[in-house]
């Protein structure tokens, strides 16, 4: 059995022939993720490219509905089943640069605290935070990760006149031990699978915002995230101020959900499952 992650390794097994069962997880939606830096030839290259890669794979492994919607279209002759992502980080105490905790817990003694830990590139959609911090005046925003995006964000903070209220602190091996240190945990992605951040914030118990995309629509509701809509700044400002009042409520419904669907024991689970039904030829 070989189980493949990612363009180059689903290649490599459909141009070299085994005797194995093929099985790749994809951890996307191709299009709507090169879209966002790419013409649509491109994209639509890159998407082809990756098809004639998985039509020899006996299972495809999509890791939300949307992804597995996707997938079904795509590759209308091969098995695709969905088991979606689970992540459970460690409830010990994690160490974090002491600087790093005052400089968050200065602004948090005057803001309350917008916070998020992906990398800073422009599908994450970390722009939408800045630009709603203006109509915000009692909230700041840190970033913890590093990218591509960065300076342009820093810029951005800048020209609207917050930078004073925001922190950039580049990446941090131990992202998740800052989670504690947010009052709400931003996500703003363009596009997504299953969001491991979103996960993350969810298992740490935080009120999450996030982007109304149909793969966070697939993970939460309503009662356990506030949504907003993508590029509209007035919806993302509404959905911090909602997330604010009723951020104990968020919180306690997440972590249920959380803890029911999308633990690492759980997704283990489902995957030993299909492993063993591919062994015994169900």
């Amino acid at each position: 059995m070989i189980h493949t992650h990612g363009i180059r390794p689903d290649l490599y097994t459909k141009i070299h022939k085994f005797d194995s069962f093929l099985i790749s997880t994809q951890h996307n939606v191709i299009y709507d993720e090169y879209i966002i830096n790419n013409s649509f030839f491109k994209t639509k290259v890159i998407e082809s490219i990756w098809k004639f890669a998985l039509t020899n794979k006996d299972l495809v492994v999509s890791i939300g509905l949307t992804a597995s919607n996707y997938y079904q279209k795509l590759l209308p002759n091969n098995r695709i089943i969905n088991i979606p992502n689970g992540r459970t980080i460690a409830n010990d105490e994690v160490y974090v640069c002491s600087e790093d905790i005052r400089k968050i817990k200065d602004l948090k003694e005057r803001y309350i605290c917008i916070g998020t830990c992906t990398r800073a590139i422009k599908l994450k959609g970390h722009a939408q935070i800045i630009r709603a911090l203006p109509s915000l005046p009692d909230f700041c925003f840190v970033l913890i990760g590093d990218g591509d995006y960065i300076e342009f964000l820093k810029k951005l903070a800048y020209d609207l006149r917050v930078d004073d209220r925001c922190l950039f602190l580049g990446y941090r091996k131990n992202a998740t031990a800052y989670l504690n240190l947010f009052d709400i945990y931003a996500q703003t992605s363009y596009t997504e699978s299953i969001s491991i951040a979103l996960l993350e914030a969810a298992a740490a118990k935080k009120a999450v915002v996030c982007s109304s995309i149909p793969s966070n629509i697939d993970v939460f509701q309503e009662s356990e995230v506030v949504f907003f809509n993508l590029d509209d700044i007035e919806s993302l400002v509404q959905a911090f101020l909602q997330a604010k009042r009723a951020k104990e409520e968020l919180e306690i419904n997440i972590y249920k959900k959380y803890q029911t669907e999308y633990t690492s024991e759980v997704m283990v689970e489902k995957y030993y499952t299909m492993y063993k039904g591919l062994i015994n030829g169900i």
